[in-house]
């Protein structure tokens, strides 16, 4: 898909003016020196048009200045596979996207601005014991990453950084930092957050939180958020799947290659309330490895919960370089990974995507599934 024809869809779905447009146009072109500018206009554009819009006008900045490393919208050197499976009703999806792999090519990083070639390492905050700076501290990303834009949010009460990822996974991924640094572990208003950001995007964005499987830096809090739908939204929830009804809340544990229960519902306060009861009891069964992967989504004013209980000793599946995170629990599988001719002992992704399959999606689900009575 073309960036014209992408945008075009984009200015319809919110029905924007003619001066938003331009103004949306302006912000996708700017270079990222204009960083006051671009934080005016995009703030400009959520006033207009909500958060959502905002969002997507900086996501295509950072796209088209070189932070993200590739375009989703370019289909060069990607290659998808679909798999509908019929027992669970998702239609699984294996995506190769070498662009990831330019993340360890660091010549190419400086080049692109994604980090600087020379910092200051005496004003880098939060230095962990191995001497590794905070990476998603406002300052240390300020003076590390030149080219990322953070854009000020607040949810739930809550002040958080949204950044565009720069090795994406889908379009218009984003971390959603918390503006304090604080470690990442489950905490009730994690929920609160991630409803209320689906809520102000008006569910034209999911958001997603990786608990202790999955979260690569586990030393300051973060979320993540995507628009592109995940394939578990489709799983089939037959009447038997039902644990509770009432009220309009439904909580549900449909048949799943992984441990998933779903929580429903349109009063948000109880969707949160009974989401944090199961992830609370499930922390509680083994509080030294039970973790989760959480996906948010609303739709036409329902609100949905996907709770996948995962252990912290089972991250990774076999023929999966790396643990498997709440995108890989919600059927969207990335691979990206090839090892170095003669390197032995490591997963060879290319070969995992060539012969994809239902089996293996079946392979990958039981390589990280925890015991569940």
């Amino acid at each position: 898909m073309t960036e014209q024809i992408y945008l075009n869809r984009i200015h319809r779905r919110f029905r924007s003016e003619s001066d938003e447009r331009k103004l949306f146009l302006r912000v996708l072109s700017a270079s990222s020196g204009r960083r006051k500018q671009i934080l005016r206009d995009v703030a400009e554009l959520i006033k207009r048009r909500g958060l959502a819009y905002g969002l997507l006008a900086l996501y295509r900045q950072q796209v088209n200045c070189g932070f993200v490393l590739g375009d989703p919208l370019s289909p060069h050197g990607k290659k998808i596979k679909r798999f509908k499976d019929k027992r669970t009703g998702v239609e699984f999806r294996f995506l190769w996207n070498p662009d990831r792999e330019m993340r360890k090519n660091h010549k190419l990083l400086i080049k692109r601005g994604v980090i600087a070639g020379d910092v200051d390492k005496s004003k880098l905050i939060n230095i962990q014991k191995d001497g590794t700076p905070c990476y998603l501290c406002r300052d240390n990303i300020a003076l590390q990453n030149p080219a990322e834009i953070l854009l000020p949010v607040r949810i739930a009460g809550q002040d958080y950084f949204a950044g565009a990822n720069f090795a994406y996974i889908e379009n218009n991924h984003f971390t959603i930092i918390n503006a304090r640094h604080c470690r990442q572990r489950y905490e009730k208003r994690i929920l609160a957050s991630l409803v209320d950001f689906v809520t102000k995007t008006d569910g034209f964005f999911r958001a997603i939180f990786n608990g202790l499987a999955g979260a690569t830096i586990v030393w300051h809090e973060h979320l993540q958020a995507t628009t592109e739908p995940f394939p578990v939204e489709g799983i089939r929830i037959r009447q038997n799947d039902i644990l509770f009804q009432k009220s309009g809340l439904c909580v549900s544990r449909p048949f799943y290659y992984t441990p998933l229960l779903v929580v429903e519902g349109r009063n948000k306060t109880a969707v949160i309330n009974t989401a944090d009861r199961i992830i609370i009891g499930w922390q509680n069964l083994n509080p030294k490895t039970n973790t989760e992967n959480i996906i948010a989504v609303k739709s036409d004013g329902l609100f949905r919960i996907f709770i996948f209980l995962r252990d912290t000793s089972r991250l990774a599946g076999k023929g999966k370089f790396g643990g498997m995170a709440s995108f890989e629990c919600g059927g969207s599988i990335v691979l990206s990974y090839k090892p170095k001719p003669g390197q032995k002992g490591k997963p060879d992704e290319q070969k995992t995507f060539d012969n994809a399959d239902l089996d293996t999606v079946r392979r990958l689900f039981s390589g990280i599934a925890p015991v569940v009575s």
